[in-house]
């Protein structure tokens, strides 16, 4: 028999409806995986790559800080849209067009367990120490003049243009960073409860408090119902906390708690969905702008 200690538990049938949905769902996971895989191997409409590919990136938002750059640059993604970068493997007829690109740019602490991913010579690593360092402007701002160089070395004949634009883009960055301070600063106060760490080191950053991550590891991994209970546990005792998720993943603990905290209380808890990487079309401002708009949307300031 589950036992809580806490004053507003899960029921035991709740828990145990919990269980069956998690067996439901790491079959449902199972079959999304199959698939990705036959979509890698077979589709050709996922990130397709020209013979001639020009600078080629791992995540959208790396291409969003070469367009920050140089915009005139030709940049794709590997990784398509929607697709979980957790569970991404590269099709061989990708693999071979790499290694046509002129410049690969990645995140290897992110894209690491990525097979075939190999361009010597030819790649420039951001962060190659740090999970999605994209999100934090501090970050950003001290690999942004690496990565500038990099790219007149590429464009010579845009060597000014992209200085002119590094400059731009580091007031851009500054200007995120306060922006995102501002906006953070409500919930210096309430705090938050995480599905996912993906943000987890940009919050503490600003000195955030995380009362709780759901998931342990990667995307999709099994929440057990210890770990519900204790962030409900952390919910009662911090019952103005946010519920901190992401846009095109699955949030079901966080559904959880919301659900489970409004048995409880007459003031409904809010839950956040945010976008940590975009699509390859967006530059890295407008990426962290859209957030921006949500964080404060659920403060109720309008932009």
């Amino acid at each position: 028999m589950i036992q809580c200690n806490f004053q507003h538990a899960a029921s035991l049938r709740d828990i145990s409806s919990l269980r069956k949905a998690s067996f439901f769902l790491r079959k449902l996971r199972f079959v999304r995986r199959f698939i990705m895989l036959f979509a890698a191997f077979g589709a050709s409409f996922i990130a397709p790559i020209s013979a001639q590919a020009g600078i080629v990136t791992t995540l959208p938002p790396l291409a969003g800080l070469v367009r920050m750059l140089d915009a005139d640059a030709d940049v794709r993604c590997l990784l398509a849209p929607g697709a979980d970068a957790h569970e991404f493997q590269l099709a061989p007829r990708q693999v071979q067009a790499l290694k046509q690109a002129d410049l690969l740019i990645r995140s290897s602490y992110d894209d690491g367990h990525w097979s075939g991913l190999s361009l010597p010579g030819r790649t420039f690593d951001l962060w190659p120490q740090t999970a999605h360092a994209w999100l934090s402007p501090q970050a950003v701002r001290q690999q942004l003049p690496r990565l500038a160089k990099a790219l007149q070395q590429l464009a010579p004949q845009r060597q000014q243009d992209i200085a002119n634009n590094l400059a731009q883009a580091l007031k851009q960055c500054d200007a995120i960073d306060n922006a995102l301070n501002n906006a953070l600063a409500a919930y210096r106060e309430s705090g938050v409860i995480m599905q996912h760490n993906a943000w987890a080191k940009v919050l503490a950053s600003y000195a955030v408090p995380i009362w709780s991550v759901l998931e342990s590891q990667h995307h999709g991994a099994n929440i057990r119902p210890r770990r519900l209970e204790a962030a409900l546990a952390q919910l009662t005792k911090h019952p103005n906390a946010v519920l901190w998720g992401n846009r095109q993943h699955a949030n079901r603990g966080l559904v959880w708690l919301q659900q489970h905290s409004a048995k409880n209380s007459q003031t409904a808890t809010k839950l956040l969905l945010l976008e940590p990487l975009g699509d390859c079309s967006m530059n890295w401002t407008q990426l962290m702008q859209a957030n921006l708009d949500r964080l404060n949307k659920l403060r109720g300031i309008s932009q």
